[in-house]
C-alpha cells in the first residue's frame, strides 16, 4: 500500500511540472546555414507577407480568359475598395503592391476604353501580348512567371503584398486572414477556380495536437481491448465472471501504469528543459510520437511480468512470494531491456538536429519510468488485489497455472521445430532477406518538408502542392545570401558585383532581362542612380557609371548614404557593432532534392567574393531542410551503428558475467540487425522516407527487438539449466512460456498502432508503418530466426563439453 500512494503522489506531483512544458514548432539544426537564417531574419526581415492567389481554369483551358480577366480585377477591386484592406498593402513607389499575370491585357483594355466582360478569350490574349509588348523587359518576364508551366497555362497568379512592418505574428497573421476573406467574397465565374494561399497561415493554422491526441487515444482503446484478449486465461473450475474480473483487473492496472509513466516522462521533461536544467529543448510536433513509444514498451513490460508473475502466484498461491520470484526472475531481463532500449536512444544526443537529441532522452527518460512503475506500482498493486482475493479463497490458481497453456503459447512453442530441424534453410532465407533489406536502404530517400505537419485534407495544402508542381515552388521561394566581413572596401565592392555577374549563369537562379532576378547592392545602386542629385553624390565618394568603385573610394560613407537617402537599401545593408553585413535574396525554382546542388552553385558564383576575404553563406528554409535531411541520414547511420556496438557489448558482458555465456549476448543482438534491414528494405519499397519522425527508426527496432530477443534468450538459459531439458525441449519450452508473452505483446502494439496509418498527418502515417514494420519483424526476430541461432550455438557448445 506504501508503494501505491507514494507512486500516486509523486506521480501528481510531475503531473503538475508537466502543465509548464514549453512547445515550439520547426525543427533546428546545428548548422551554419540555420545561423545564417536567424542572422538574416533579425538584421533583414523583410516586412512585408505576400498572398499569393492562384486562379485555374478547367483541365486543358487556357487561363488567359476573358473570364480570369474579370476575376482579377474583381479580386484588385475588392481589396482596394475596402479602406482597412487598402491600408495594409505594401507602398513601395513604382512597385505594385497587387500584381496578376494579366496586368497586361488590363493595362491594354484600360487605354482601349475596352471593358473585360464585353472581351472574349481571343481578344483577352491578343490584349496581353500587346500590354507585354509595351513594358520594360524585366517587367514583361516576370508577368510570363506569373503564369504556369504548361501549355497552355492552365493557372495564373495574383500576388497581394501587405506591409507588416512593426507588426507581432498574430497580428500579420490576422492580416492574412482578413485578405483570405475578401478574395472568398469575390464572385467567380463558373469553370474558374480561385485558390488562395499564405504560407503563414497554412504553417501557423495547421494544429496538429487535437489529431495527435485523437489517434492516441483511439490506439490506447484498441490496445486495450487487445491486452483483455492476451489477459485472458481458460477458466478450469471457476466461473468466467472471475476471470472476466481479473482480466479486466489486469488491463486497468496496466492502463494507470502507462498513464502514469506519460505522466513521469513529460514532468521530469520539464526539469530537464528550458526554465530548469536547460540540458534538452523544448516539446514540440516531432517529440509528441514519445508517449507512443513509452505505451508500446510499457505494454511489453508488463505482459512479460504479470505473465511470470501469474504462473508464479498460481503454483504456490502466495501473491508476495510470487512478486519476488518474478522479479528475480524476468526483472532482470526487463533491466536489460530498459538499458538496452535507453542506449539506443540516447545514441541521438551526438545528432546536430535538436529535436532528436531531445526526442532521445525523452524517450529514455519515459522507458526508465516505465520498468520503474512496472517493477513497483503494477506488482504492488496486484499483490494487493490478489492477497484480498486470497482471504475470500477467490484465486483462480488453476487457471493461472494453465495460463503457459493457452493456445498463443502453445502455438508459439511450436515454432521451435524450425529452430530443432532446420535452423541453417531458415539462417540462410534471414540472411537473403537482410541483403535485400540493406541494398532497400542505398535506395531510400531523406526528405523534410515544412508541410509535413500540416493535415493532408487542409484546402490550402492542394494550392501549395499546386504551386510546386505548376509554378515551380511559386514566388514565394528565394535564397538568400549572407555577406559578412570587411565590406567596405573598393575590392569587396567590386567582388560583390563581379559575384552577381556570375550567379544569373546559376541554373535554379530565375532571370530578368539576362540578369539575376535579385534583390541587391547593384539594385539598389541602380535605384540610386535614376536620382541625379544622389547618384552626383554618390560619384563624388567614387563610384563609377557601371557601378563599381575607384581604388580610392570611401565606402563606408557611400553605404551609410544609401542607408539614408534609398528605403530599399536597409533590405541589402547592415551596420552592427562596427561591421557591415551584407544580403543578397535571389528567386530561385530548385526543390529540396536540388537545393543542396543550388547551394553548392551559388557559392561557387561567389567566388571572387570569397577571394577577397568575404564570408558567404546561401541558405534558404529549402537548403536547411535538405540540410536537415542529410544530418539525420547522417545521424540514423551512426546512431544505429553505435546503439548496436553498445549493446551488443552490454548483453555480452552482463551474459558473461551471470551466465558465463558471453557468445549469447551477441546472439540476441544480431537478430536486431535481420530488423533493421528489412524495415529499410519495407520503408523502400513502400515509399516512406526518412524524416523528423521515421528518424527514430534505429532507436525504435532497438527498443522494441533487443527486449523480444533478451526474453527468449534469458528463458533459454534458464530451461537449459534445467536438467529434464535437451536442446529442442530447451527451446520449445523456452518459446511456450516467453514467446507467447512475446507475440501477445506485438499483437497488442502492432494491431494499436496501426491506427496511424489512417492519420491525415503523413510523418505520423508513416510511422504507423514503420511501428507496424518494427513490431511484426521483431517478433518474427525472437522467435524464429533467435531460437536458430541459439540452436545452432546449443549444439556447438555441447559437442565440445
Amino acid at each position: 500500500m506504501v508503494v501505491v500512494v507514494l507512486t500516486v503522489l509523486l506521480t501528481a506531483l510531475l503531473g503538475i511540472m508537466a502543465t509548464q512544458a514549453e512547445f515550439e514548432d520547426g525543427v533546428a539544426v546545428d548548422n551554419e546555414l540555420d545561423d545564417a537564417l536567424e542572422v538574416l531574419d533579425e538584421r533583414f526581415g523583410d516586412p512585408r507577407a505576400v498572398l499569393q492567389i492562384v486562379v485555374q481554369a478547367p483541365e486543358g483551358r487556357d487561363v488567359r480568359s476573358a473570364d480570369a480577366l474579370m476575376v482579377t480585377e474583381r479580386i484588385t477591386d475588392r481589396i482596394e475598395d475596402d479602406p482597412d484592406l487598402a491600408d495594409t498593402l505594401l507602398d513601395r513607389g513604382a512597385q505594385p503592391a497587387i500584381v496578376g499575370f494579366l496586368d497586361a491585357a488590363s493595362a491594354a483594355a484600360e487605354r482601349q476604353d475596352l471593358e473585360a466582360d464585353g472581351l472574349d478569350d481571343a481578344e483577352v490574349r491578343d490584349l496581353q501580348e500587346q500590354g507585354a509588348g509595351q513594358l520594360p523587359d524585366e517587367v514583361g518576364a516576370l508577368l510570363d512567371q506569373l503564369l504556369a508551366t504548361g501549355e497552355p497555362p492552365r493557372a495564373g497568379l495574383v500576388l497581394v503584398s501587405q506591409d507588416t512592418e512593426g507588426l507581432d505574428q498574430e497580428e500579420i497573421l490576422d492580416r492574412q486572414r482578413d485578405l483570405v476573406a475578401a478574395v472568398a467574397d469575390v464572385e467567380v465565374p463558373e469553370g474558374l477556380e480561385v485558390a488562395p494561399l499564405s504560407l503563414e497561415l497554412l504553417l501557423e493554422d495547421s494544429d496538429v495536437g487535437p489529431e495527435i491526441g485523437q489517434l492516441f487515444g483511439t490506439a490506447l482503446v484498441i490496445i486495450l481491448a487487445v491486452l483483455a484478449l492476451v489477459y485472458w486465461m481458460r477458466p478450469v473450475d471457476e466461473g468466467r465472471g472471475r476471470i472476466l474480473r481479473r482480466t479486466l483487473a489486469d488491463v486497468g492496472v496496466t492502463l494507470v501504469t502507462i498513464l502514469f509513466a506519460i505522466v513521469w516522462m513529460q514532468g521530469l521533461g520539464v526539469l530537464l528543459g528550458p526554465g530548469y536544467a536547460g540540458l534538452i529543448g523544448a516539446f514540440d510536433s516531432q517529440t509528441q510520437v514519445v508517449p507512443i513509444l513509452v505505451v508500446a514498451l510499457g505494454v511489453d513490460f508488463a505482459i512479460h511480468l504479470l505473465a511470470r508473475y501469474r504462473t508464479e502466484v498460481g503454483a504456490t498461491a502466495a501473491p508476495g512470494r510470487s512478486y519476488l520470484r518474478a522479479v528475480a526472475t524476468v526483472g532482470v531481463a526487463l533491466l536489460l531491456d530498459t538499458v538496452a532500449t535507453a542506449i539506443g536512444f540516447l545514441t541521438n544526443l551526438v545528432s546536430p538536429v535538436d529535436f532528436l537529441a531531445t526526442l532521445g532522452v525523452l524517450a529514455a527518460t519515459g522507458i526508465a519510468a516505465a520498468f520503474v512503475l512496472t517493477m513497483t506500482f503494477l506488482p504492488a498493486a496486484r499483490v494487493l488485489l490478489d492477497r484480498r482475493a486470497v482471504r475470500r479463497e477467490r484465486l483462480p490458481t488453476r487457471a493461472l497455472q494453465g495460463a503457459d497453456r493457452s493456445t498463443l503459447p502453445r502455438l508459439v512453442g511450436r515454432l521451435a521445430w524450425l529452430a530443432e530441424r532446420a535452423p541453417v534453410p531458415v539462417l540462410a532465407v534471414a540472411g537473403a532477406l537482410t541483403l535485400l533489406g540493406a541494398y532497400g536502404f542505398t535506395q531510400l530517400d531523406s526528405e523534410f518538408e515544412l508541410t509535413d505537419f500540416v493535415p493532408r485534407d487542409e484546402p490550402q495544402l492542394a494550392t501549395f502542392e499546386l504551386l510546386e508542381e505548376e509554378f515551380d515552388g511559386g514566388f514565394a521561394e528565394s535564397t538568400q545570401v549572407l555577406l559578412t566581413g570587411d565590406l567596405a572596401t573598393p575590392d569587396a565592392h567590386d567582388a560583390v558585383l563581379d559575384s552577381l555577374e556570375e550567379v544569373s549563369d546559376v541554373e535554379a537562379v530565375a532571370s530578368l532581362d539576362g540578369e539575376a532576378d535579385a534583390v541587391s547592392l547593384a539594385s539598389v545602386l541602380g535605384e540610386a542612380s535614376e536620382d541625379e542629385v544622389l547618384a552626383g553624390r554618390l560619384e563624388e565618394l567614387g563610384l563609377q557609371p557601371d557601378l563599381t568603385v575607384t581604388d580610392d573610394a570611401e565606402v563606408e560613407e557611400l553605404y551609410e548614404l544609401l542607408l539614408d537617402e534609398v528605403d530599399s537599401a536597409e533590405e541589402v545593408l547592415a551596420h552592427q557593432d562596427g561591421d557591415w553585413l551584407g544580403r543578397v535574396e535571389l528567386r530561385t525554382d530548385a526543390d529540396q532534392q536540388e537545393a543542396l546542388g543550388l547551394q553548392r552553385a551559388v557559392l561557387e558564383a561567389f567566388e571572387p567574393a570569397r577571394d577577397v576575404g568575404v564570408s558567404v553563406v546561401p541558405t534558404s528554409q529549402e537548403i536547411v531542410q535538405a540540410s536537415v535531411s542529410d544530418a539525420i541520414e547522417d545521424a540514423q547511420l551512426r546512431s544505429m551503428a553505435v546503439a548496436l556496438g553498445a549493446v551488443m557489448l552490454l548483453l555480452a558482458g552482463v551474459f558473461g558475467v551471470r551466465r558465463r555465456q558471453p557468445a549469447v549476448g551477441v546472439l540476441t543482438v544480431l537478430p536486431v540487425g535481420f530488423v533493421l534491414a528489412l524495415m529499410f528494405g519495407l520503408m523502400a519499397v513502400t515509399g516512406i522516407p526518412l524524416n523528423p519522425v521515421t528518424a527514430t527508426l534505429a532507436a525504435l527496432s532497438i527498443g522494441i527487438g533487443v527486449p523480444f530477443t533478451i526474453h527468449v534468450s534469458t528463458r533459454f538459459l534458464q530451461e537449459r539449466d534445467t536438467p529434464s531439458a535437451g536442446d529442442g525441449s530447451a527451446l520449445r519450452r523456452a518459446l511456450s512460456h516467453t514467446g507467447g508473452a512475446v507475440l501477445g505483446s506485438a499483437l497488442t502494439t502492432a494491431i494499436g498502432f496501426g491506427v496511424l496509418t489512417t492519420s491525415t498527418l503523413l510523418p505520423f502515417r508513416q510511422l504507423g508503418f514503420v511501428i507496424v514494420y518494427a513490431i511484426v519483424l521483431s517478433a518474427v526476430a525472437a522467435t524464429v530466426v533467435l531460437p536458430c541461432l541459439l540452436a545452432l550455438w546449443d549444439r556447438s557448445t555441447r559437442r565440445r563439453a
